[in-house]
């Protein structure tokens, strides 16, 4: 492929780079060139955004969704559990807002992993068969538009370079589309600083939270890139650390207005949702600045957080 798109595969241990349009479109064109039968199950995050459900089912797949016990990624034997009892085909393991998402080490069910919000963690090596990454402008690896495919699968003859659809899959290509060069170095260097500033911010809100008898952040196994730092909060507590957030220009938002189990599709399809509601989540942001973060933390100090 032009443009050296292999230098990013080789980063993580694949062979092969693919440009395509979107990163919804890299699950979805993965998941088609996969040639499943039809309704083959496929298990996700309750915690991932709705354009990876609407992946699964323009591929004709059936999702199945898991609620996490804690935080927002399921745990080891939360995963085992679930393949086996519904005999999961694929897992889209999603690094939610950087934060860890293990993997089953089954042979028998075909890992997607998703990294668009996790550049840079220190994850386990991976062992996926495919890895998926956004070029969205709210990524670390921001292009601002196009998504990735890496494996060591050579599956580049299912695409057509000449034409702005492929034969097989249907999937645009990226580079049929966007005429410009797209320089990987200048955005790995990029998504490393941006990356960089964020877990600085991280460290302090670290500080204001983790231990704190009111709010709990949610620790990670591995180095999180925090696309967004999670704090769990008793209700009852909301509104009073929400003022204090405001009042020191600390930037916020909810973890999802209306819950990926919540959905009206969800009922229409009869899709399987597994597990009990989940908590809610504030999901500060991690590009504030840094001299506001400073301030919230003196104020927490003094005990009138």
């Amino acid at each position: 492929m032009k443009n050296d798109i292999n230098l990013i595969a080789s980063i993580f241990n694949k062979k092969y780079g693919i440009p395509v349009y979107s990163g919804t479109i890299a699950i979805e064109s993965v998941l088609k060139l996969l040639n499943l039968k039809k309704e083959s199950k496929v298990l996700i995050s309750s915690t991932v955004c709705y354009s990876i459900l609407q992946a699964i089912l323009s591929a004709n797949l059936t999702p199945i969704i898991a609620i996490p016990k804690n935080g927002v990624t399921l745990s080891l034997d939360e995963l085992n559990e679930i393949c086996k009892k519904e005999k999961i085909k694929v897992f889209i393991a999603v690094h939610q807002y950087g934060y860890e998402q293990v993997i089953p080490n089954k042979k028998d069910i075909i890992i997607i992993e998703d990294i668009s919000q996790s550049w840079n963690s220190q994850l386990h090596e991976s062992e996926s068969d495919y890895i998926i990454t956004s070029l969205g402008s709210t990524k670390p690896l921001n292009n601002g538009i196009g998504g990735l495919i890496l494996t060591n699968n050579y599956i580049l003859d299912k695409f057509d370079l000449k034409n702005k659809e492929s034969r097989k899959s249907n999937i645009p290509l990226l580079e049929t589309f966007y005429n410009q060069k797209i320089n990987y170095k200048k955005l790995i260097k990029k998504a490393n600083n941006k990356i960089k500033s964020q877990r600085k911010n991280a460290k302090i809100l670290d500080e204001i939270f983790f231990n704190n008898q009111r709010y709990l952040s949610l620790k990670s196994n591995c180095l999180p890139s925090y696309h967004r730092y999670l704090v769990k909060v008793e209700s009852k507590s909301l509104d009073n650390l929400l003022n204090i957030l405001d009042k020191y220009n600390i930037r916020y938002q909810k973890e999802y207005k209306v819950k990926l189990f919540e959905l009206p599709i969800i009922k229409e399809r009869k899709i399987k949702i597994i597990g009990k509601k989940s908590n809610d989540y504030l999901l500060i942001r991690t590009d504030n600045k840094i001299k506001n973060l400073k301030k919230l933390k003196r104020k927490m100090e003094v005990g009138n957080g």
